[in-house]
């Protein structure tokens, strides 16, 4: 007979599958998006890797590891089915990244650290603003998804370093820590100022509650630092950006800024507080059964401290995205913000956990309670996602509009490459899933998206059909 601790772990394991899943067979059906992935692609082709990357660097972003990334392209040598092992990629480091920080924090049993990962990446599918900029568009999921990654990778290198058995190598431990925060730095913007704002608040705190002088994380603040303003802040392309999306490299809107990002923490914090509570709930009753003590010094930060730093930490994502241009947040960027907010709330309830203990007995009946409640969350889950991810990429698999998008895209490539005129007109397409389609060609040729197109098929213009 199934006892309450298996139900539950089988229940949260049902729930990784539902989400992943269908990740998995749309991944099947992703086609490159107009949406840049083919200006990269052509420029890597016809001017080769580094040019290329000069050439984005010096006129439109100083993301200098982005930009080194989408230039890496396979599309640049006509591997179009690249996007669809993409998402696996994707998928599977998302998933080992969450997988080495809750072991490096927790120190659970292989079974139990499997399962965190699973429950916490299921959250981040669920809840994230958007799929397509998580698994499927190339030039979103090599900005953001990947950052994150850095980030979850860093904090377990961090607290490496400060290990006796990992004393013998600490310096390559260092540099490889540097390198992550180069990484993150380069990544974009949001990304950048994060970590130098979540690395100056662990200086502070040690500085002012250790009363020591930590120099490991100060020279990554320099690291940090120096990147930040000589590679991506003062670089040409990212003035050229700034000035063309509405904002400026330095003065611009900062009070309307401050108070749009207060806005945003406010709203997103609300909006996305109440599932992460409820699973966050759960998780404290999962806790008791495998973390009996403290594990990590990180641990022992002051409950309150912690929710502060996660409010500020939040809030200088938002002010950054607001201060950088005046079209609202992006999906991307509210993907890496919430990403940011669930591991934020995870470890403060970890917090909670040690501050206020409870006794755990595995015979108690009571302990049957958080098993139901976790049936309900989950049925919750799903009603509260209506029209969420999880409803989109399972009609969208259902009602066969991911398949017949695939064949329609395949049909186009067809027409455009065995059309013998330089002026080519497409169909629009019919079918457009939202968990996939990004954005299409225009039917103005001078759109960026249009020469781009006509550019990568060698095409004088690539043209979208208007409809009557």
């Amino acid at each position: 007979m199934l006892n309450p601790k298996n139900i539950a772990n089988l229940a949260l394991w049902l729930l990784f599958l539902m989400t992943i899943v269908p990740v998995g067979i749309l991944a099947l059906y992703n086609h490159p998006s107009v949406a840049d992935d083919y200006c990269f692609a052509y420029m890597t082709r016809d001017v080769g890797f580094w040019q290329a990357q000069k050439f984005y660097y010096e006129g439109w972003s100083g993301r200098y590891i982005s930009n080194m990334i989408f230039h890496a392209t396979p599309l640049a040598f006509g591997v179009f089915w690249f996007v669809k092992v993409m998402p696996f990629l994707i998928l599977g480091l998302l998933y080992h990244a969450m997988y080495s920080l809750i072991g490096e924090l927790l120190k659970p049993s292989r079974q139990n650290q499997l399962l965190l990962a699973a429950t916490l990446l299921s959250l981040f599918v669920i809840f994230s603003s958007s799929v397509v900029d998580t698994f499927y568009w190339y030039t979103s999921v090599f900005i953001f998804p990947t950052s994150l990654c850095y980030f979850l990778y860093l904090i377990v290198v961090i607290l490496r370093y400060y290990q006796p058995k990992y004393q013998r190598i600490k310096y390559p431990i260092a540099l490889l820590a540097a390198t992550l925060v180069f990484f993150m730095v380069g990544s974009n913007e949001v990304m950048m100022l994060f970590i130098l704002t979540f690395l100056g608040m662990i200086w502070l705190y040690i500085l002012v509650f250790e009363k020591r002088f930590d120099g490991f994380i100060f020279f990554l603040m320099l690291v940090g630092a120096y990147f930040a303003y000589f590679w991506v802040i003062t670089a040409k392309g990212n003035e050229i950006r700034m000035a063309s999306s509405g904002g400026q490299v330095f003065g611009g809107a900062i009070v309307s800024s401050l108070i749009n990002a207060l806005k945003s923490t406010i709203i997103s914090g609300f909006k996305w507080s109440s599932p992460v509570m409820f699973f966050g709930f759960l998780y404290n009753n999962f806790l008791q059964r495998f973390v009996p003590v403290r594990p990590q010094a990180i641990f022992k930060i002051n409950i309150w401290i912690a929710i502060l730093a996660l409010f500020i930490l939040i809030f200088f994502m938002f002010f950054v995205i607001h201060y950088g241009n005046d079209m609202g947040v992006p999906d991307r960027v509210n993907n890496i913000i919430f990403a940011i907010y669930l591991i934020g709330v995870f470890y403060i309830i970890t917090i909670a956990h040690y501050d206020y203990p409870a006794d755990y007995n595995p015979n108690n009946h009571l302990n049957k309670i958080w098993v139901v409640g976790l049936m309900m969350v989950l049925i919750g889950t799903y009603i509260y996602l209506l029209d969420g991810n999880i409803k989109t990429m399972y009609a969208d698999i259902r009602l066969g509009i991911a398949k017949r998008y695939d064949q329609e895209m395949t049909q186009r490539y067809q027409h455009i490459m065995t059309s013998k005129t330089d002026t080519v007109y497409v169909t629009p397409l019919k079918n457009t899933p939202k968990s996939l389609y990004f954005d299409e060609i225009k039917t103005n040729e001078q759109h960026l998206w249009n020469k781009c197109y006509a550019t990568y098929f060698d095409k004088k213009v690539i043209i979208l059909k208007e409809e009557k």
